[in-house]
């Protein structure tokens, strides 16, 4: 059954890996610029076995309250990190991920009872799926969704086992934010057990009162299983803080944009939806409420937060599956057994994979291409001589290879947003206020890419001189 899944859930998206980056191949797949910081995280709760509770390696926020609330999802890159260096990183990011696409195909194999329409969804999953191709904490709330879903879809067939869901949002909200998507996910489909009738291509099934005792249970415990972390009912709203308190963060970050349909995956994303518009002209296959409303909160999703992107190819996968394989009233397409065929698939994507994997060398070149590597001695010099200022998509990096340099931020955007640090990070950077903002926080050292526009400006200013540069990176220090 899965044959075909590991074929195009590991190989397929280690092909797309390579063109999902500035680079076109693999090699930058780990440059992330939260990874680190997430594994300068796991390493203090590893040493001092204490969660953290304020925030540090910044002089702008430092003991300030802080959550580290994807603690448990730092774990496995920071051990595997520990043992395999980059490659580490490289290989949870690819078995997670396609773990995920793995676990649609299963479950779009159920829903459709086609390999075939399970494929075409799995492959849509595969193609989201780039938007986050990278170690980040992220991928274990997207699978932590597919169990979840797993559970719900299962219910369909007949089979109970929502007596885990608690376990899944235990496990959920003590590694990512986006348990608060999968709750309400749950409240939907639960609800919609509550009606009954047919509206054109939309049925509603009524859940039986036993069915509704259960389900009101499930809802009891898993809300409660929310509060097993170290933050207590403080982590529990964090999402509501996100939505809320974070703007800044929002329409800053770049995976929080709206999605562009000038882009090429913009146009892919427009594709899929109009596959699925004109299959379910031509098919006129009949929904649960359940399925259409997940239907709207994928395609809201992706338009409105390209983030969103990996959450639609999740829930549409299956959609996709059941039009592909079958018209309204059609019984399922039934799998042909073609082992043979299967296993010669399966070789030769191992060959494949075990060629075209990139080495610890590649990986370390696709950081040092993101990330001002060459400069580490020279910030590694600057530790106790004065506050620095730095890139900002470089502070995890800084944080991880230079502990003992407190810099100006990172990108956990929550508690600089909180604090105005972000505002005034944004106000530098942007050539508003920059020269105000340098001596509000006694900037002794800047660091900037030397392409940015605020490297332009403190080269062509009087206070300040160029003592580091080496094409990618350069340093400023005030002279007056």
């Amino acid at each position: 059954m899965f044959s075909l899944p590991m074929l195009m859930g590991v190989g397929l998206i280690d092909l797309l890996c390579f063109y999902s980056n500035p680079s076109g191949n693999a090699d930058h797949i780990i440059a992330d610029t939260d990874i680190w910081w997430h594994m300068r995280n796991a390493a203090e709760l590893v040493h001092t076995r204490h969660f953290l509770h304020t925030a540090h390696w910044t002089f702008t926020v430092a003991s300030q309250p802080w959550m580290n609330g994807e603690w448990l999802a730092e774990l496995p890159y920071y051990f595997a990190y520990r043992a395999l260096g980059d490659r580490g990183l490289y290989l949870v990011t690819m078995l997670v991920t396609s773990t995920i696409v793995l676990g649609i195909y299963g479950l779009a194999r159920i829903r459709s009872g086609s390999w075939k329409g399970a494929f075409a969804g799995a492959l849509v999953t595969a193609v989201f799926a780039t938007v986050s191709l990278a170690p980040r904490t992220l991928l274990f709330g997207w699978l932590s969704l597919v169990a979840e879903l797993a559970v719900l879809w299962n219910l369909e067939k007949g089979r109970d086992y929502t007596a885990w869901l608690p376990l899944v949002f235990l496990f959920w909200v003590n590694a990512h934010g986006s348990w608060f998507i999968g709750f309400v996910l749950m409240l939907v489909y639960f609800a919609g057990g509550w009606i009954e009738g047919a509206w054109g291509d939309v049925v509603a099934r009524r859940w039986t009162p036993a069915q509704k005792r259960k389900l009101l249970a499930v809802t009891a415990a898993s809300f409660a299983a929310l509060f097993v972390n170290p933050y207590g009912w403080r982590l529990v709203a964090y999402p509501l803080d996100v939505a809320y308190r974070q703007n800044l963060m929002i329409q800053s970050a770049a995976e929080w944009a709206s999605l562009d349909f000038h882009s090429v995956r913009g146009k892919v994303v427009l594709v899929v939806f109009a596959i699925l518009a004109v299959l379910q002209l031509v098919r006129r296959c009949r929904w649960s409420v359940q399925d259409v409303t997940f239907a709207l909160i994928a395609v809201y999703g992706a338009v409105t937060y390209v983030r969103f992107i990996y959450l639609a190819g999740i829930l549409l996968a299956p959609m996709l599956a059941i039009l592909v394989s079958r018209g309204e009233g059609a019984a399922p397409v039934p799998d042909q057994g073609r082992q043979w065929v299967n296993a010669l698939a399966m070789a030769v994507m191992l060959l494949y994979i075990g060629f075209w994997a990139p080495s610890g060398q590649q990986l370390r070149a696709g950081v040092a291409a993101e990330f001002p590597q060459k400069a580490i001695p020279y910030v590694r010099k600057l530790a106790g001589q004065g506050n620095l200022f730095n890139e900002v998509n470089w502070g995890g990096y800084l944080e991880w290879n230079v502990p003992q340099v407190n810099e100006f931020a990172d990108t956990r955007f929550d508690v600089f947003v909180h604090r105005g640090v972000m505002s005034d990070y944004l106000g530098a950077t942007r050539l508003a206020d920059t020269l105000a903002v340098l001596e509000k926080y006694r900037i002794r050292y800047v660091l900037q890419a030397k392409s940015a526009p605020m490297a332009y400006l403190l080269a062509h200013s009087a206070g300040w001189t160029t003592t580091y540069d080496d094409g990618q990176a350069v340093i400023f220090e005030r002279i007056r």
